[in-house]
C-alpha cells in the first residue's frame, strides 16, 4: 500500500462534546469504518463524506509499542471499496462518527463523536514522538488519557457493536 508510516498518537475519552462554538469553528466529517477480516493487526475499510465530497480508504494498522503503531493506507475508489465490504469482519459492526478537526496552537485535534455506539466521544492528537507534550484546551476539561487502553482503539469500539450495527 502507498501512504506508510508510523502513526503515534494520544487519545482521551471526554465525559461528553465540547461547547457548540468549538464545533462550529471545525471541519466536519462524517466517518464509517468497517473492520475487514485480517490474519494480524487491524484492517479497515472507510468512507469519509465532507466539504471535499466522498472518499474511501483502506487502512492496515499494527502496533509497534506504547502508543506507536505502523500505519499503510491508501485511497480507493467507491467500486473497490463496495467491494472489500465484502470482506467485513463478522464479528464486528460498522463504527459512525463525526469527526471534528480542531487546530489547537502547534498540533491539531481529532474530535470524534460517535453515532455508534452512541454518547462515545475521543480526542485524539497525532503527535511527531512519544515524549511529545500534549496541550489540551479549556474545553477538555474532565479528558481521562485512553492512549494505552485497547477497549477504545476503534477496532475493539466495532466488536463491541457487534454485526448487528453493520452498515
Amino acid at each position: 500500500m502507498s501512504g506508510a508510516g508510523v502513526e503515534i498518537e494520544r487519545k482521551y475519552l471526554l465525559p461528553g462534546p465540547p461547547p457548540a462554538a468549538v464545533l462550529e469553528s471545525a471541519t466536519a466529517y462524517e466517518i464509517e469504518q468497517t473492520y475487514l477480516t485480517a490474519a494480524t493487526g487491524a484492517r479497515r475499510v472507510r468512507r469519509r463524506v465532507g466539504a471535499d465530497g466522498e472518499r474511501f480508504w483502506l487502512t492496515e494498522k499494527h502496533a509497534i509499542s506504547g502508543i506507536a503503531r505502523t500505519e499503510d493506507e491508501r485511497e480507493l475508489s467507491a467500486d473497490e471499496y463496495r467491494s472489500l465490504l465484502q470482506e467485513a469482519d463478522p464479528r464486528s459492526g460498522t463504527v459512525r462518527k463525526t469527526r471534528h478537526v480542531i487546530g489547537h496552537g502547534e498540533q491539531e485535534i481529532e474530535l470524534d463523536i460517535f453515532e455508534a455506539p452512541p454518547g462515545l466521544v475521543l480526542l485524539e492528537v497525532e503527535l511527531g514522538s512519544e515524549d511529545e507534550a500534549v496541550d489540551l484546551p479549556a474545553w477538555a476539561a474532565g479528558a481521562v488519557d485512553v492512549s494505552e487502553d485497547g477497549a477504545y482503539t476503534n477496532v475493539e469500539i466495532a466488536r463491541r457493536l457487534g454485526p448487528a450495527a453493520k452498515g
